[in-house]
């Protein structure tokens, strides 16, 4: 430990006072004092609180009053606190005036540098002195913006016309729908499917409306939970199958928290000896930069990573000085943070004939599923599902092994009342790291073994293996094969192998070569490559062949694909299939109130026009707006009085508001900060609005307002002179009756004040003298700003 000592002079008459330095002394010498050998027999001074301006390891830490006694230095708890050093709590305080005080030389590092000419202190401490700083993206929850009533409907409508040789030409005319309904209570929608509207005699289809899905969802943010009343799908764990079904779902959903990370993140940290810049690299990627104080420190909750790695950590403190740190992590989607708990439980019945029939349902059943972090290297799960003719069980466990490898083994059980009991287990091993990863898994199932929702004339697999593997070589390209074979029970054997190998040809384009074998009951070969080459903008172009059993086919294609924006996109295509020569077009247009597709292909044997139109409707506020699909959450924009001006977000410009200043911005991001932004460009120069950005937190799939405020009233440059003809005096304040905005006036009397009606009283103040005038605007728009002849202001004077 470094202390000081206090060099003092005893000056006749005068006591003692702070002369000289506070410099760093031997270990453990403490603050001591030295004084004249002569004077050793005077009575040490008492304690005196001095005031000081204070610097910690070169950080500025603000004017503070610290206690000085017999030599030694000391300060308040609020000072520790706020400096953020860690007080000993055996180190008993030293009382004086009714206030506890803690030496500074209790602390590891501790040395001083005092100046008396500025009354400054330089405190320097080791990091080991301070708290740890910890660094990490925040998982609070979002406060919600109230949602409005809203409804809307979506729309895809697609005219489809075939003509084939020998063959009657087929029209067709079909559409997807979803209509919803959103609010306080939550969301309910409906989707459906419109077949052969234009009664074609000739479709395969009769003409039809057919019901997809009808779902009502609630979602609970503060509980990372969501109730579905309706459609939906069962959650599975590593050994179940999803299963539509009609009923009611309630389970957790982490999408409600965003940035919330569910698997276990490598705690990565070090330490800074003053305020430094951290950048943090993954495998040698930069991923973030903060900002923290002297003291160690530790990022957590890192953008969400799978597989094994290595992080690096650039510490960079405010002298230049630069230190790297380096560590190794693994870590995984499929495992849960210890404590953490993911769940789902549904009743219902199967959905069956999804697309075909409106309201087909079948058995009835009850189904759960629950995840457990035990430990950030070990997760288990069980599920368990009951329906009126199938029963199952089982549970698995998924673990972190060594050589940073994740293990997963799981077991089930099912009684059918045709089949009786059956079971399946599966194995898999993985690793994922920066330039290879491999996976391994194997499947066994008996003959009775059944799930829910399993057609009862199909049979599970009897054995699957499975195994894949890659290799990233930084300046060779990418590798990588694959291996399945499957063993049914009444299908024979599936065998298959294949290969990728992709490279990059120039500084954009990438060269893909592909190699396939199926072998077992049936063979085949096929081998291919494929070309892409991004151009300018939006652009790409790419070509393919692929030789299979004799036959090769190819094509060449150049596509321009849409932005976010309003503009066009199209694509073009040639090329030989089946032994026929073939094309390909389109032309897309996307506006802010829809999107229009025009495509067409030709053969030796067949042309196909289609024309469709996407878009979407939405009643909100008592008014109906022409929208883009709703597939997000959405605003309602309201700038009052300001018309055809560009809404969007950041530097991107959705839609543009209406004659009434509103406007509909779809595709905001449910329970994240959305900010909407009016292009200030397209505003006029007499628009007076406190902010041209604002943020909201939207509900999924529902409506929000988001009002800027606006200034209404014309502006005026308007001249202003005194009783003896002189301009008003620069500075002086002008204010408009009735309004708590402050104008002032420049150079030659002028000032330009905003916020006026067609008659104004408005009052100038000077040095505690004011005045009022009447002005009056001529006729003219809000964005003309006419120049008015001079006002007298009678009673104020320079």
């Amino acid at each position: 430990m470094h202390g000081t000592r206090l060099l003092v002079v005893l000056a006749l008459g005068a006591g003692l006072t702070m002369s000289g330095a506070l410099a760093q002394a031997p270990e453990g010498a403490g603050l001591q004092l030295r004084v004249a050998p002569e004077l050793a027999a005077v009575t040490p001074p008492a304690p005196k609180v001095i005031p000081l301006e204070v610097t910690i390891n070169g950080a500025r830490a603000g004017n503070w009053a610290l206690l000085e006694n017999e030599g030694v230095l000391y300060a308040p708890a609020d000072a520790f606190d706020e400096w953020r050093l860690n007080r000993d709590p055996r180190i008993a305080p030293f009382a004086y005036r009714g206030q506890p005080w803690y030496p500074l030389s209790s602390l590891p590092g501790f040395s001083a540098n005092f100046n008396p000419a500025e009354q400054a202190l330089q405190l320097n401490f080791s990091s080991a002195a301070f708290a740890t700083t910890h660094v990490g993206q925040a998982q609070e929850h979002l406060a919600v913006t109230a949602p409005l009533t809203s409804a809307f409907l979506n729309y895809d409508v697609n005219f489809q016309r075939s003509d084939q040789r020998g063959v009657a030409a087929l029209n067709d005319l079909g559409a997807l729908t979803e209509l919803g309904l959103s609010g306080r209570y939550g969301v309910l929608t409906n989707t459906g499917v419109a077949r052969n509207l234009s009664d074609e005699p000739n479709s395969p289809y009769a003409p039809s409306y057919v019901r997809l899905e009808t779902t009502f969802t609630r979602d609970y943010p503060e509980m990372n939970a969501s109730l579905r009343l309706g459609d939906s799908s069962t959650r599975t764990g590593a050994w179940g199958r999803n299963v539509y079904f009609g009923g009611v779902q309630w389970g957790r959903n982490f999408a409600l928290s965003p940035g919330f990370i569910t698997q276990p993140i490598p705690t990565i940290g070090g330490q800074s000896l003053a305020p430094s810049t951290v950048e943090l690299y993954i495998n040698d990627a930069l991923r973030q930069t903060s900002q923290v104080p002297t003291g160690p420190f530790t990022i957590e909750n890192l953008p969400q990573i799978t597989g094994s790695g290595q992080a690096r950590i650039v510490v960079r403190d405010i002298l230049g000085r630069e230190t790297v740190l380096t560590q190794d992590f693994f870590s995984h989607a499929a495992l849960l943070r210890r404590g953490l708990a993911d769940w789902s439980v549904e009743a219902g019945a199967v959905r069956r004939n999804l697309g075909l029939q409106s309201a087909d349902y079948g058995e009835r059943f009850a189904s759960g599923l629950l995840r457990y972090g035990v430990t950030n290297d070990l997760t288990v799960e069980t599920r368990a599902e009951y329906g009126e003719d199938t029963r199952g069980a089982g549970a698995g466990v998924s673990a972190t092994l060594p050589l940073q490898l994740l293990g997963t083994v799981a077991f089930a059980g099912s009684h059918d009342d045709s089949v009786g009991r059956g079971a399946e287990w599966l194995a898999e091993l993985e690793h994922w790291s920066l330039r290879h990863g491999f996976t391994v898994r194997t499947e066994h199932a008996t003959r009775e073994y059944r799930q829910i929702g399993q057609d009862p004339d199909q049979l599970a697999y009897r054995r699957q293996w499975l195994a894949s593997y890659t290799y990233a070589m930084p300046d060779l390209g990418h590798l990588g094969v694959g291996y399945a074979k499957i063993d049914t029970y009444d299908r024979g054997t599936l065998l298959s192998y294949n290969a990728n190998y992709s490279v990059r040809v120039t500084a954009n384009a990438t060269l893909t070569f592909s190699a396939t074998h199926v072998g077992g009951d049936t063979r085949a070969n096929s081998i291919g490559f494929s070309l892409i080459v991004p151009l300018d903008g939006r652009t790409t172009a790419s070509a393919a062949m692929t030789h299979r059993s004799g036959q090769s086919d190819g094509y060449a294609s150049v596509n321009k694909g849409l932005g976010i924006e309003s503009g066009t996109g199209w694509r073009a295509l040639t090329g030989h299939r089946a032994g026929e020569n073939y094309g390909e077009g389109g032309f897309y247009y996307q506006g802010d109130r829809g999107l229009v597709t025009a495509d067409a292909s030709f053969s030796d044997q067949q042309q196909t026009m289609r024309l469709g139109a996407q878009g979407g409707v939405v009643l909100v506020d008592g008014e109906v707006f022409a929208s883009r699909k709703v597939q997000d959450s959405f605003a309602l924009v309201e700038v009052p009085g300001y018309p055809n001006v560009g809404v969007g977000f950041q530097s991107s410009v959705l839609t543009r508001t209406n004659a009434e200043g509103k406007a509909l911005v779809p595709r905001l991001q449910a329970y994240r900060s959305n900010s909407i932004r009016l292009d200030p460009s397209e505003l006029p120069i007499s628009a007076e609005l406190d902010t041209i950005e604002l943020s909201v937190v939207p509900p999924n799939r529902s409506a929000v307002r988001v009002a800027f405020p606006v200034r209404a009233g014309r502006g005026a440059l308007m001249r202003i002179v005194l009783d003896d003809g002189a301009p008003a005096p620069a500075g002086a304040e002008v204010a408009l009756e009735g309004d708590s905005k402050e104008f002032f006036v420049a150079r030659r009397g002028e000032a330009f004040v905003t916020g006026l009606k067609e008659k104004n009283r408005l009052r100038l103040t000077w040095q505690g003298r004011h005045c009022d005038f009447d002005v009056e605007l001529p006729p003219g728009s809000p964005d003309e700003i006419p120049r008015e002849s001079p006002y007298v202001c009678s009673g104020v004077s320079r």
